[in-house]
C-alpha cells in the first residue's frame, strides 16, 4: 500500500525525519511518502499557526487524494484530520488521537509530554474530542518549542524524561504519549529511561493506517464525513473549489 504522511508544519528537517520513523515502522511492501504543504509556518504551537497549517494541509491532502490509500496528518494538534475525511473516502488518521487511543491497549491511563506550556490547551481540546478524558491523567509540558528538538535532540530527551516521570509518579500514568511529532525518533531513549510505554503518534498512525487497509475498511460518507456541500466559495483556489463542486 501507499501512505502520504503529511507534516503541516513547513520544516523540512522536522518532514524528513517524520518520514524516517513511519518507514522504520511500515510493513515491508508499504511505500510511505511524507512532504509539506507548500505555504504555512515552519512550526506549529498556537491556534493561529494550527488554523492557516489545517487549509494548507487540506489542499496537499486534496492535490494527493489519489494516489495514496490513507493519509497520516503528523502533527499533535491533529489539524484538518476531520476535513480531509470530508474530501477521501479513504482513512485518514491524526497521530494525536492514533497514540491516544493505542495508548488505552496498554495501561489504564496515558499522560501527554508535549512542547511549550501554551500547547497545553490545545491537547485539552484535544483529549475532550476523543472522549478520552477519563483515559488522561495529565498534559505535561517541557520548555521546548517544536524547532528546539530537532536543534538539539539531547536536552529534549532530558526535559521529555523529566516531565514524563512527574507523569507516572504524581499524576498516575502507565503509559506515555509524546506530544509533538518531532519528538518521534526520541521515542525508545525515553522507554528505556522511564520504564513505561512511550508512543510516537506516527509509528501508530502509520501502523493503524495499515491495519485500516488490510482490512478493507473506508470512511463512512453517510454524515459526518459526507463529501462537503456543493456551494459557491469565493476567492479561494481552483482546488477548493472543486472540492466544493464549483469547477
Amino acid at each position: 500500500m501507499r501512505i502520504l504522511v503529511v507534516n503541516p508544519n513547513t520544516s523540512a528537517e522536522m518532514t524528513a525525519s517524520i518520514g524516517e520513523v513511519a518507514r522504520k515502522y511500515a510493513s515491508p511492501g508499504t511505500e510511505i511518502t511524507a512532504l509539506s504543504p507548500s505555504y504555512g509556518p515552519r512550526s506549529i504551537e498556537g491556534h493561529f499557526e494550527e488554523h492557516i497549517a489545517a487549509l494548507a494541509t487540506i489542499e496537499t491532502v486534496a492535490a494527493h487524494a489519489q494516489d495514496y490509500d490513507a493519509f497520516v496528518i503528523a502533527c499533535y494538534g491533529d489539524p484538518a484530520v476531520e476535513a480531509c475525511r470530508e474530501i477521501t473516502d479513504k482513512p485518514v488518521i491524526g497521530i494525536a488521537e492514533a497514540s491516544m487511543h493505542m495508548a488505552c491497549f496498554l495501561g489504564h491511563k496515558f499522560s501527554i509530554v508535549t512542547v511549550i506550556p501554551r500547547a497545553i490547551p490545545i491537547m485539552e481540546s484535544l483529549v475532550r474530542k476523543v472522549h478520552l478524558e477519563s483515559k488522561c491523567a495529565s498534559i505535561r509540558s517541557t520548555n521546548l518549542a517544536v524547532l528546539d528538538i530537532e536543534a538539539d535532540p539531547e536536552r529534549a530527551v532530558v526535559e521529555m524524561i523529566e516531565e514524563a516521570r512527574q507523569a507516572i509518579t504524581q499524576d498516575g500514568a502507565e503509559v506515555i504519549c509524546l506530544g509533538c511529532a518531532g519528538m518521534g525518533p526520541l521515542d525508545q531513549r525515553v522507554q528505556d529511561a522511564i520504564g513505561v510505554p512511550v508512543l510516537d503518534g506516527t509509528a501508530c498512525a502509520v501502523l493503524l493506517a495499515e491495519s485500516l487497509h488490510a482490512y478493507g475498511k473506508t470512511t463512512s460518507k453517510i454524515r459526518a464525513f459526507a463529501r462537503p456541500e456543493r456551494k459557491e466559495l469565493v476567492g479561494c483556489s481552483e482546488l477548493l473549489r472543486q472540492l466544493s463542486g464549483q469547477e
